[in-house]
């Protein structure tokens, strides 16, 4: 087709524009991309199906399956009853992972993205974040939504949709209506996969009921009744509401290293280099802590919450910011908390003391003596706390159940040590101690030496005993043989004699070879 040559506006393109590439599925916009409720990936899947009036496992199997690898396992289109989900998705029940950081939020974005034409859908996971966000424990198994927040949508006419927010583990309140969860549907009392053939937004995905109502309002199975959990738990939506949706303008990828080194930073401004108050602070174990500041494990995303909490400062900069300082109004109080002396050390003032005081002078004439722990724990203070307080009381308690024990072992094993020195044969010292339930005889040397001396003398006496017994049984043998083969006119040789030993094996001795020589010398043969 020839090009129109225009002469009276010759400067007007007639050349008709490039028509982009049609998408296989409707390009349906996701929902709040770049707030803190940003839809989730598996929420918009299901929205997706809804839109083109097919059901979810229809979607999965007959438009994702096939970009998504899958496809020649899924020969048997004809009942797509009897296909798995799990087997699309390349796991089993547990279908969290498709909102996560790992492989499987992958291929399922970068299917939806080919299916759509879309290239914001990496924003519905938690991929931005894989390099920093630990996957344990960080998205919930089942699903779980706000009935209050459903019934709001459907009120005022809104998309229905289930947040990316409500799917991770550690937020456990809606952040705009303060009430826990709902994971259990009121109507069939089932729990629900995050994903499944049967899925629709707002509805069970067993009964197919609706789930938004506000009556269900305080029907959450995990009430919270303390007003600082519920403190924490603003703090836990905001926190990671922020870090969502920053998502789409972190531009330059993120380091993991950055964890480590804001960890190791704000032991050394805040803690001055102490681990140890690092750990007592944020009741975390300090092995933990070490293998942190390492960077050989990344801390869970509950434990990130606690350290951002800890010094003062967003999760969002704690991931992202580059070099990090904690003056000293920041971590005041983490220092304070630090510098708190231990419970076992704790201040008692003077009225509790006098009574501490009269009651462990009683101790002292109790019988049998109790152990110093068992008398703190009637107390109800530390074994230290009581030392440190009462430490002359305290060291006469020790040393009286220490006699006591002491005592007590000696009449439960010391009859037993003395009867073993009227068996016979006598046992092995070792054997004796087993019999007691000890592995080694070292302890019953400590505290019975005198019996264990005597109980290992008798075993060698008598082992001594057997064996020279056996030895002069094997040289009147010996010799019994010599004779005979001399009596026969044959020189008694080791082979010639050895043959008629009842046990040749005994020629392998040195004193039986030396003693056959002996014989053959007073027969007159060397």
């Amino acid at each position: 087709m020839s090009t129109l040559t225009l002469k009276l506006y010759p400067s007007w393109d007639t050349q008709k524009s490039p028509i982009p590439p049609r998408s296989r599925l409707y390009n349906l916009e996701p929902i709040g991309i770049g707030t803190p409720y940003v839809e989730s990936l598996t929420s918009y899947v299901i929205r997706l199906a809804e839109q083109h009036c097919i059901t979810t496992r229809r979607l999965l199997i007959k438009e994702i399956a096939p970009f998504m690898g899958r496809e020649p396992k899924l020969s048997n289109l004809r009942n797509e009853r009897n296909e798995s989900i799990g087997k699309i998705l390349g796991v089993n029940r547990d279908r969290t992972a498709t909102n996560g950081t790992g492989l499987m939020a992958t291929n399922l974005v970068r299917a939806m993205s080919i299916l759509t034409k879309r290239t914001d859908l990496y924003f519905l996971t938690l991929r931005p974040w894989e390099k920093v966000l630990s996957k344990r424990d960080l998205l919930r198994h089942e699903r779980v939504w706000c009935p209050s927040c459903y019934q709001e949508w459907r009120d005022t006419n809104k998309s229905i949709y289930e947040p990316l927010l409500w799917c991770i583990n550690v937020v456990q309140i809606c952040p705009i209506h303060h009430h826990p969860f709902l994971s259990v549907c009121p109507h069939c009392l089932n729990q629900q996969l995050v994903l499944s053939g049967d899925s629709q937004t707002g509805h069970c995905n067993k009964c197919g009921k609706w789930l938004g109502s506000y009556r269900y309002k305080s029907g959450g199975v995990n009430q919270m009744k303390k007003a600082d959990e519920i403190a924490w738990q603003l703090y836990v939506n905001h926190e990671l509401g922020e870090l969502i949706a920053s998502a789409p303008t972190i531009i330059s990828p993120i380091d993991s290293n950055r964890i480590s080194q804001t960890i190791s930073n704000f032991i050394n401004q805040a803690f001055q280099s102490n681990q140890a108050a690092l750990s007592r602070a944020i009741s975390v174990n300090q092995a933990t802590i070490g293998s942190w500041c390492k960077g050989k494990v990344i801390p869970q995303i509950d434990k990130l919450l606690l350290l951002s909490h800890q010094m003062r400062i967003k999760l969002l900069d704690f991931l992202t910011t580059d070099i990090l300082f904690f003056d000293n109004i920041a971590c005041g109080s983490s220092t304070n908390q630090a510098e708190q002396p231990r419970k076992s050390y704790k201040r008692i003032n003077s009225e509790r003391k006098q009574v501490l005081n009269i009651v462990l002078q009683e101790v002292i004439n109790e019988y049998p003596p109790p152990s110093l722990e068992d008398v703190a724990f009637r107390l109800k203070h530390y074994p230290l706390c009581l030392q440190n307080h009462f430490p002359e009381l305290c060291q006469i308690i020790k040393v009286r159940h220490a006699d006591y024990k002491s005592v007590s072992r000696q009449q439960k094993i010391q009859p037993i040590l003395e009867l073993a020195l009227q068996e016979f044969p006598p046992p092995s010292f070792l054997e004796i101690s087993r019999r007691l339930g000890y592995k080694n005889n070292s302890y019953l040397y400590r505290y019975f030496p005198e019996l264990s001396r005597s109980i290992s003398k008798r075993y060698q006496e008598y082992n001594n005993a057997i064996g020279k017994k056996k030895r002069e049984l094997v040289c009147q043998e010996i010799q019994n043989v010599a004779q005979l083969l001399h009596s026969q006119g044959q020189k008694p040789t080791q082979r010639r004699v050895t043959q008629l030993l009842t046990k040749p094996g005994v020629m392998r001795n040195l004193w039986v070879r030396s003693y056959l020589r002996e014989i053959r010398q007073s027969l007159g043969y060397d």
